[in-house]
């Protein structure tokens, strides 16, 4: 047979016990009195003696259980406003130990003992270990924030957060102090970006878009002009969209980059006339009555001092293009096979040894722009293929209207540039020698052999954006580079836009695929 124990309270069985007293004493009561008097009185005697003992047993009742409860009742409300206190109040910490109450003690004096049955006892066990761990994870939050908000204070960067369409929700110290306010609670974006417009634009596309950049725009300061860049994020705020934007003042990095291209500008201007007249005694001496190896040494100077002459032309050139190519570039309308024919041409008169140059380009192919710097770019791209392929690879250089748009590509089968120098060929003075030269196995770089400025690719560049255009390049590994120069066709003449023109040979800038390690390798210069 299954025993079945059942639990009873400490204090229920002391109220079982008084009861069943109780009855007993009523009962040997109305038994005396029956036996000497009336039964009935004896009845009523025991009627009344067991409504006084139910009365007094449920009021025992009441104050057994509704005592613990109350303290219970009482306990949660500290427990709440402890809290509270704890988790908005930073001052809390302030108050002396003495004052602080914890929550697990009890709201009535030490000394009053409460008889709570077992149920409730483990209940206040348990809300007194979640108000202690409730509280030290408050307090790991408060020191977590306190942590951010340091860091958030530190940085150098301008960190502004929005919440659209235009409520500020944070901001650092750094962006205060370059916006020129106070820390006021109540900005809104309109207000705090009240010197920088573009910044509004910018978040209203950092929500459209989810990202956006501003690279560069002038904003006052202090009387002065300074310059800054601008860059954001999208963030979810709730059921709300935010925008975090960080700002960098580059203001003196911009003041030593014009400052190196004018000392540079002015070194290569003063250096001009010495370099031709060391040129000018080399030949000299080259046409001289002298011996052999004087004669060699002379070929020597001769050939440095021209290459430099290069080098100073490139760099004058550089100078020119960065400063305001606006103002004087003279643009006209020009068939570019001649530009193209004209730069080919050139190309073999200075490298004789390099292989053939296969030129494809529409013969009414009209463009708007300037055929001097369009020559430029072409030949300084043809000498970079012939530099990098080698003396028997052959070139191809093709024209073709796209749209709006005239893309000249150059393309070459030598080593190929490594992906990590592809990024970086637009760089002035930046080469890639070493490896390409390694990889082709002709034992030189292109550059060292011709005698080049490592200026020719940053040149195409400036010229690109000149005109507007952008230059790209991509490359595969022993397969070769292709290179595109872009640049909108704004001719004169509009009717020229939908004349038809013939496929190009040159492949495209996405050519089909090519079993090499580097296949897809690209980069753009805008």
């Amino acid at each position: 047979m299954k025993v079945i124990n059942t639990h009873i309270p400490m204090s229920a069985k002391r109220l079982l016990f008084w009861g069943l007293c109780g009855l007993l004493c009523s009962a040997s009561v109305s038994f005396l009195i029956a036996s000497n008097y009336d039964v009935m009185i004896a009845f009523a005697v025991f009627l009344a003696l067991d409504i006084v003992l139910f009365f007094v047993l449920f009021r025992m009742q009441n104050t057994i259980y509704q005592k613990p409860l109350t303290a219970l009742e009482t306990k949660i409300d500290a427990i709440t406003r402890y809290l509270s206190k704890k988790i908005t109040d930073k001052g809390l910490q302030q108050i002396p130990v003495a004052e602080q109450r914890s929550p697990s003690e009890s709201p009535t004096s030490s000394d009053q003992s409460l008889d709570i049955p077992d149920a409730f006892a483990q209940i206040e066990k348990n809300l007194d270990l979640v108000a202690e761990s409730l509280s030290a994870q408050s307090r790991e939050v408060m020191e977590l924030a306190e942590r951010l908000q340091s860091i958030f204070d530190a940085t150098e960067e301008a960190i502004i957060a929005i919440r659209a369409p235009n409520a500020l929700l944070a901001a650092n110290t750094a962006a205060y102090r370059l916006f020129e306010l106070p820390k006021a609670p109540a900005q809104t974006a309109e207000s705090f970006f009240f010197k920088a417009p573009p910044i509004i634009g910018l978040i209203e596309e950092s929500i459209r878009e989810g990202h956006a950049l501003v690279e560069q725009f002038s904003m006052l300061k202090e009387k002065k002009e300074i310059i800054l860049t601008a860059r954001a994020r999208r963030f979810r705020v709730g059921d709300s969209e935010g925008v975090v934007v960080v700002l960098n003042d580059v203001t003196s990095l911009k003041k030593m980059e014009l400052l190196k291209k004018n000392f540079v500008a002015n070194v290569s201007h003063e250096l001009r006339t010495p370099v031709q007249i060391v040129k000018g005694y080399a030949e000299l001496l080259d046409g001289a009555e002298i011996a052999e190896e004087y004669r060699s040494w002379a070929e020597v100077i001769e050939h440095q001092a021209a290459r430099m002459e290069r080098i100073v032309a490139d760099l004058l050139m550089l100078a020119k293009l960065e400063q305001d190519p606006a103002s004087w570039i003279v643009k006209e309308t020009f068939f570019l096979k001649s530009v193209l024919a004209e730069a080919a041409r050139t190309v073999r008169l200075q490298y004789a040894d390099s292989g053939a140059t296969e030129l494809d380009c529409p013969d009414d192919l009209e463009v708007y722009a300037n055929p001097g710097l369009i020559e430029q770019a072409a030949f300084n791209l043809m000498a970079n293929a012939v530099q990098h392929s080698g003396s028997h690879e052959k070139i191809l250089v093709g024209a073709v209207r796209e749209e709006n748009t005239v893309v000249i590509r150059v393309r070459d089968y030598g080593a190929g540039i490594p992906p990590k120098d592809l990024a970086h060929i637009f760089e002035r003075f930046y080469r890639a020698d070493k490896a390409r030269s390694s990889a082709s196995g002709e034992g030189a770089s292109r550059i060292t052999s011709s005698g080049g400025s490592g200026l020719g690719l940053a040149i195409v560049k400036h010229i690109a954006l000149a005109h507007g255009g952008t230059v790209r390049a991509e490359s595969w590994a022993g397969e070769g580079s292709l290179f595109e120069f872009r640049f909108p066709k704004a001719t004169e003449d509009a009717s020229a836009a939908d004349r038809p023109e013939g496929p190009s040979s040159i492949p495209p800038a996405s050519p089909s695929p090519v079993p090499t390690p580097n296949q897809g390798r690209s980069t753009e210069v805008p």
